[in-house]
């Protein structure tokens, strides 16, 4: 279970290869998360947590993609070297960014 932020600032939750955003508060503080493909593909993949503990996953009707997940990933590490390094050029930034992935 990890988290990143959207190109928004909003919290996404990425587990087990899929890529989720908040949706809402269930019952009793339980956080529900529904998969960021939802619209797109028609997903229904959803996950029940409560205090970083998975309770509930509801299965998707797409493959992983990975490769989705390392780019917003790499897009999020370059954003947050960015703010912290408010000195260094945009290309010592993503210079910085791309050994630090590697």
């Amino acid at each position: 279970m990890e988290f990143i932020k959207s190109e928004k600032g909003n919290d996404k939750l990425i587990y087990n290869g899929y890529m989720y955003t908040f949706e809402k508060f269930g019952t009793e503080e339980k956080s529900i998360w529904k998969c960021d493909q939802y619209k797109k593909m028609k997903c229904k993949g959803r996950i029940h947590s409560l205090n970083n503990e998975i309770l509930k996953e509801i299965q998707h009707n797409h493959v992983q993609d990975c490769g989705n997940i390392e780019a917003a990933k790499a897009v999020n590490l370059i954003k947050n070297m960015a703010t912290q390094n408010v000195d260094l050029s945009t290309r010592a930034v993503i210079c910085s960014a791309s050994t630090s992935v590697s």
